[in-house]
């Protein structure tokens, strides 16, 4: 192919079409009018000879050469855009776009308010979309352009992927203040108990029934629910017991009376990561977010590390209780997976 016939609008085109799915949404991401676009999508088809995109009932969906083709122009694009536009003429006032984030309830309780906040001040046409994760995990959503980043635990990661521990938290286990008392259950009374069971993906069990059924055990689990938020006020309305992060069960404890104990089995830390695809890596808008989340993170930990939320961990510790800068990420090795701590979940 001569590269002086192709128009490299096109490829602009084609980067918004794989990241929105659909021709309007792409047309206004990039300032295009819809027939332009759609008569770019067009010329991209003969292009290529290909149909690139087809619809179905989740809008369109990308061809296995469309596929092929989504993070090579994609890296070529941000490295254009990393030559014409250098980092330091970056200005977030002027940062008019969507950034969408997948997140977990139990990222969202911690976050969400203070990110709203910071990007409201610093970035005032931002606009802000929070995503849930599919059933397929946060990295697919990457991979396919569906969002910028994730925060939620990272577990296994490809090379092309990038994931910066932002906290870590601990499962703890919530109950009507007086239930248990200071001491919190024996073994006994914890699984004589009726139970709250958090699993977002409609999983049979979670990681304390693992640990019960190792000892030989099991628990009633009188109601199951797909998010931790609504867990707190479903054991104090109905006398219930549940097990759930510490930093939702702090932020809720005194409002709805409730007693805050450790499980009386062993149940694995897990750490909180801001997630990424690598061809965003030297993006100067990409970057300030990153960087904008770390911050905020670290005003939210470090006050909540502090006095009541002391049963909370920071990720790291300069040794007089305040968390460290966040290290920067270290490229994963192109041929091993990582492996993250054990994820959240009761």
């Amino acid at each position: 192919m001569n590269i002086s016939s192709v128009d490299l609008n096109l490829l602009v085109a084609l980067d918004a079409l794989m990241s929105e799915r659909n021709v309007t949404r792409a047309a206004r991401r990039i300032g295009l009018s819809q027939p332009a676009m759609s008569n770019a999508l067009s010329r991209l088809r003969a292009l290529f000879d290909d149909e690139l995109f087809v619809r179905s009932g989740r809008g369109m969906e990308p061809t296995a050469r469309a596929q092929s083709l989504a993070v090579p122009v994609s890296e070529a694009l941000r490295r254009i855009e990393e030559t014409l536009a250098p980092a330091l003429a970056f200005d977030p006032a002027n940062l008019d776009r969507e950034m969408r984030i997948a997140m977990t309830d139990n990222s969202m309780a911690v976050l969400l308010e203070a990110l709203i906040g910071r990007f409201r001040q610093a970035a005032p046409k931002l606009d802000l979309h929070i995503k849930n994760a599919r059933a397929a995990g946060m990295t697919p959503m990457l991979d396919d352009g569906e969002i910028d980043m994730a925060i939620g635990v990272a577990g296994e990661l490809e090379a092309r992927h990038r994931a910066l521990p932002l906290y870590s938290d601990r499962i703890v286990g919530i109950a009507k203040r007086g239930r248990f008392g200071p001491a919190g259950p024996s073994l006994e009374n914890f699984v004589a108990a009726e139970h709250v069971l958090v699993t977002p993906r409609s999983g049979p069990e979670g990681v304390v029934d693992r640990e019960l059924a190792n000892l030989g055990l099991t628990r009633r689990v009188f109601l199951t629910l797909p998010q931790f938020i609504m867990a707190p006020y479903a054991v104090a309305k109905a006398d219930l017991v549940a097990c759930l992060p510490a930093r939702i069960a702090l932020a809720k404890a005194q409002v709805l009376d409730l007693e805050i104990f450790d499980p009386p089995v062993e149940v694995p830390d897990f750490t909180v990561s801001l997630i990424w695809h690598g061809r965003d890596d030297a993006e100067p808008a990409h970057r300030w977010l990153r960087e904008t989340v770390g911050d905020v993170v670290r005003e939210v930990t470090e006050l909540g590390d502090a006095g009541q939320w002391s049963i909370c961990k920071a990720t790291t510790d300069g040794g007089d209780g305040a968390p460290e800068p966040l290290p920067e990420p270290t490229p994963p090795v192109p041929t091993q997976k990582r492996r993250a701590p054990v994820p959240a979940g009761e």
